[in-house]
C-alpha cells in the first residue's frame, strides 16, 4: 500500500509538471527519470526489474521490494547464506523463488523428486550457464566444474579413466596409508611437545599431498610444513571470495571500489597458476625413462589426448584441469574428515561404537585392505556418510534452465530462470530423513539385523556387530551429486576417508579443547569451519 501510494503522489506531480514550460535540459532528464522510476516501481512492485509476474508462484515466491527483489535478503545473510536457504524452505516447504536484479528468478528445490528431475530426468535442460561460470572463471577457467555438454563430456570421458578399481585397491593398501602415516607422525610429533593441533589445517594438507601426488605426481610436501602453505591459503581466499559473488550480483564493481580486493585476487590466482604450471612443467620436460617409471595418473590421461582435429590440450587447459581437480581431491575429503571427527568427538557413543568396530574387525592390525574398506566396517561407513549428509563439503548448487519445464509438483520453470539446491538444507529435512534429520545419527545408514558379511573379508580379523550399510538413493543422498554428474571421485574420497579415519583411530585418542566455540561453516564454496578445529591428542592406549 505504501508504494501504491507513493507511486499515485509521483505520479500527480509528474502531471501537474506537465503545464510548466521554460524547463532546462537538466530538468527534463530529471522528470524522464523520474517518470521511468515510476513505471518501474508499477510494473515491478514486489520483485527484481526484468522479471515476469508470477501468480503461479503465490504462497511460495518471498515478496520482495520494488525493482531490486530480494537483494537485501541476499545482503543480509552474506555472512550465512545456507541459513537464508534453510529459513525459506521453512517458511515455503520443498519449493520457493526469490528474484535478483541482474540475475533473474531463483527457484529453489529441496526434496528427492525434484532433484532427480534437473539432475536426471531433464538432464539436458539444465546446464551450469553463464552466470556461474563467470563467477568462477578467473579460477576454474574451462574445467570440468564450469563446464556444460560436449566440453563436459569430454572432461568426464578423459577423466573417468584413471578412477577404477584396480587403482582403488593399490590407494587403499599403499598410498592411503602412507599419507595418513606422514600425519600420525606430526600428530605425535605434536604430543611428544605438549601442543594442542588444528585438525582441519592438517586434513586440508594432507589431501592436498596425497591427491597432488596420486592424481598429478606433483609433491606439495605441506604436512611436512609447519603453519599455512600458500597454495592452501590461496585456495581457501579464492573459494570464500566465490561464495560473495554468489550473495552479490554487482561483484565486478564491489570488487573493483573495495581497496587492494582486485590486487588480493589477482596475488592468489598467480599462486594458484605457479603450482598448476609446475606441474604440467614437470611432466612435459619428463624423460621416456622417468615416465616408465611411474604409474599412469590423471594428468597423462589429458595430456595424451588428441583431439579429432589432430591439437591436444594447451598448457592452460591443463591449469584448468590441475585446478578443478585439486578442489574436488583436497577440499571435500578434508571437510568431510574434519566434521566427522568433529561429530565422533562431540558424540561419545558414537565414538565407542567406531572403536569397538575397529578392534573386532581390524583386531589391532593396520592392514587396509579394499575389500575390508568397503565392506568389512559398515559401523564407520555410516559415520562417514552421516558427516556427508549433515555437512555436505558443497552444500550448495545451481542449474540454468535451457527452454520451459514443469517439475514433478507441478511448478513451472521458464527459459533463464536458476534452480537452486542445497545437500545442506535437504539433510536438515525432516519429510526426507525424519524428525531426527538434523541429529547426528549413523544408525540410519544400518541394517542392524543384517550381518554385514557372512565371514570376514580380506584384511579383517573378525565381522562388525552393527549390521550390513544400506546405501540411500544418489538423489536423496547428493552429496556426491546425481544423474550423470555423479562424482566420479567418489570412491576415492571415501576410501581415503576410511583409511585415515582407521589409523588415526587405531592410533591416538583425541579430545576437544575445551572452550573453543561449536564449528560453524564460513561462508565459501565449500563448508570449512569458521575457526579452527583444535583438539588434543594422545596415544591411544
Amino acid at each position: 500500500m505504501a508504494v501504491r501510494a507513493l507511486g499515485n503522489g509521483i505520479k500527480k506531480f509528474l502531471e501537474q509538471e506537465l503545464y510548466r514550460t521554460n524547463r532546462s535540459p537538466l530538468e527534463y532528464v530529471a522528470l524522464i527519470s523520474l517518470g521511468l522510476l515510476v513505471t518501474a516501481i508499477a510494473k515491478y512492485p514486489d520483485r527484481a526489474i526484468f522479471t515476469r509476474a508470477r501468480p503461479d508462484l503465490k504462497g511460495k515466491e518471498a515478496k520482495g521490494l520494488p525493482i531490486v527483489g530480494n537483494l537485501f535478503d541476499f545482503a543480509k545473510y552474506s555472512d550465512n547464506p545456507l541459513l537464508m536457504l534453510y529459513n525459506g524452505f521453512q517458511k515455503y516447504g520443498d519449493v520457493f523463488a526469490l528474484t535478483i536484479p541482474g540475475r533473474g528468478r531463483f527457484i529453489f528445490i529441496n526434496n528427492p523428486e525434484l532433484i532427480e528431475h534437473v539432475l536426471k530426468t531433464n538432464f539436458n535442460n539444465y546446464i551450469k550457464g553463464e552466470i556461474f561460470s563467470v563467477q568462477v572463471r578467473d579460477i576454474l577457467g574451462t574445467g570440468i566444474f564450469v563446464s556444460d555438454q560436449e566440453e563436459w563430456r569430454f572432461h568426464r570421458k578423459t577423466a573417468v579413466n584413471i578412477f577404477t578399481t584396480k587403482i582403488y585397491r593399490q590407494f587403499s593398501e599403499d598410498a592411503f596409508p602412507a599419507g595418513a602415516d606422514i600425519l600420525c607422525s606430526v600428530l605425535a610429533e605434536k604430543e611428544k611437545l605438549g601442543q594442542t593441533v588444528d585438525m582441519q589445517e592438517l586434513f586440508m594438507k594432507l589431501t592436498m599431498d596425497v591427491f597432488g601426488k596420486l592424481i598429478f605426481g606433483f609433491e606439495f610436501n605441506s604436512l611436512r610444513t609447519e603453519g599455512p602453505h600458500e597454495f592452501g591459503d590461496a585456495f581457501d581466499y579464492l573459494l570464500g571470495n566465490v561464495d560473495s559473488r554468489i550473495q552479490n550480483p554487482f561483484w565486478q564493481w564491489t570488487d573493483m571500489i573495495t581497496p587492494g580486493k582486485c590486487t588480493k585476487i589477482k596475488n592468489a590466482l598467480a599462486i594458484l597458476d605457479k603450482y598448476a604450471y609446475m606441474a604440467v612443467k614437470k611432466r612435459r620436460n619428463e624423460t621416456e625413462e622417468e615416465k616408465e617409471k611411474r604409474p599412469k595418473d590423471l594428468l597423462d590421461q589429458y595430456i595424451n589426448h588428441v583431439r579429432d582435429d589432430g591439437t591436444t590440450p594447451t598448457d592452460l587447459e591443463l591449469r584448468d584441469v590441475f585446478i578443478n581437480f585439486m578442489i574436488a581431491g583436497r577440499d571435500t575429503t578434508a571437510l568431510t574428515l574434519s566434521w566427522q571427527f568433529y561429530s565422533l568427538m562431540a558424540n561419545p557413543r558414537t565414538l565407542k561404537n567406531v572403536l569397538k568396530e575397529l578392534d573386532i574387525v581390524l583386531g589391532g592390525v593396520e592392514d587396509y585392505k579394499f575389500e575390508a574398506m568397503s565392506h568389512g566396517l559398515p559401523y564407520l561407513k555410516a559415520v562417514f556418510h552421516e558427516t556427508l549428509r549433515l555437512y555436505t563439503p558443497v552444500p550448495r548448487n545451481v542449474k540454468e534452465s535451457l527452454a520451459d519445464d514443469v517439475l514433478p509438483d507441478g511448478t513451472i520453470v521458464y527459459k533463464d530462470d536458476i534452480i537452486g539446491f542445497s545437500t545442506w538444507c535437504m539433510g536438515k529435512n525432516k519429510s526426507v530423513w525424519g524428525e531426527d534429520a538434523e541429529l547426528f545419527v549413523p544408525e540410519r545408514w544400518l541394517n542392524e539385523d543384517e550381518p554385514s558379511t557372512l565371514a570376514p573379508v580380506p584384511g579383517t580379523q573378525g565381522i562388525s556387530p552393527f549390521g550390513k550399510f544400506r546405501m540411500e538413493s544418489q538423489h536423496k543422498f547428493n552429496s556426491f551429486n546425481s544423474g550423470p554428474r555423479l562424482c566420479i571421485g567418489q570412491t576415492f574420497a571415501t576410501l581415503e576417508a576410511m583409511v585415515t579415519s582407521c589409523m588415526l583411530l587405531q592410533r591416538f585418542e583425541f579430545k576437544l579443547v575445551p572452550g573453543q566455540p561449536t564449528p560453524v561453516p564460513k561462508p565459501s564454496a565449500a563448508l570449512p569451519m569458521r575457526d579452527p578445529l583444535m583438539m588434543q591428542v594422545k596415544r591411544r592406549s
